[in-house]
């Protein structure tokens, strides 16, 4: 995948996520007057523009991911952060081998020794050996996407979290915890029309910058030790 092939790809996820958005805020308000707009039709929105917006930043991530991938790169070219993202999965047997019932009979210290040298075996291979980094394990959101999930997704891939605007932030974080309370059925009072706009709005150019940043970033290779991010 090259630069132009990546921003087609998030040009054209972002249009149709926009569109449906568009479509289904004009089925639902468009035809009532601001003072009249009905919270459930509201947050009926804001649970879609969640979903859009997971699912966007998501995908957006791990496009950048298989453009890493496929440079090829050895581990002394990228930023730590990187190479922590490609031994996602060592991390993760790590604790795994340590709590495994199946393995007690070696006793808690001799699994723990051995998933130790593992993983040292296998950051020595990392080191003579092109990344790889897995984007269903580096690109995580299963705790939903809000400001700390995301700031972790940006950190891991190297991109500096102050390129995304901290208002934004603010209105990822207030669309994840509506929908997790309409979720949950705690989310029945009224939602004010302007603050429902205000981060309605910041979530659909955040989705719009982060497409810019992302196409920045590989562009121009913020993740190289070499490249300059700031």
């Amino acid at each position: 995948m090259n630069i132009s092939e990546l921003r087609l790809e998030l040009e054209e996820d972002l249009a149709w996520r926009l569109e449906e958005l568009r479509h289904l805020r004009n089925c639902l308000l468009g035809g009532s007057a601001v003072d009249q707009w009905e919270a459930k039709s509201m947050r009926a929105i804001l649970v879609m523009q969640y979903a859009h917006l997971e699912g966007f930043t998501r995908n957006a991530l791990s496009m950048y991911v298989d453009l890493i991938n496929e440079l090829g790169l050895l581990a002394h070219e990228v930023h730590p952060q990187l190479l922590a993202s490609a031994l996602a999965a060592e991390f993760k047997e790590l604790t795994a081998a340590s709590a495994d019932p199946a393995l007690e009979s070696e006793g808690k210290l001799t699994r723990r020794a051995k998933s130790h040298v593992s993983f040292l075996g296998r950051l020595r291979e990392l080191s003579n050996s092109p990344l790889s980094i897995a984007a269903e394990l580096a690109v995580s959101t299963e705790m939903n996407l809000g400001n700390d999930v995301l700031r972790r997704n940006l950190y891991m891939l190297g991109i500096p979290e102050d390129r995304v605007e901290r208002s934004q932030y603010v209105a990822i974080e207030f669309v994840k915890t509506t929908r997790n309370d309409i979720a949950h059925g705690s989310r029945k009072e009224v939602i004010k029309a302007g603050l429902f706009e205000a981060h309605r709005k910041k979530c659909e150019q955040f989705m719009s910058d982060l497409a810019r940043i992302i196409t920045t970033a590989a562009s121009e290779e913020w993740f190289r030790v070499s490249a300059a991010s700031e």
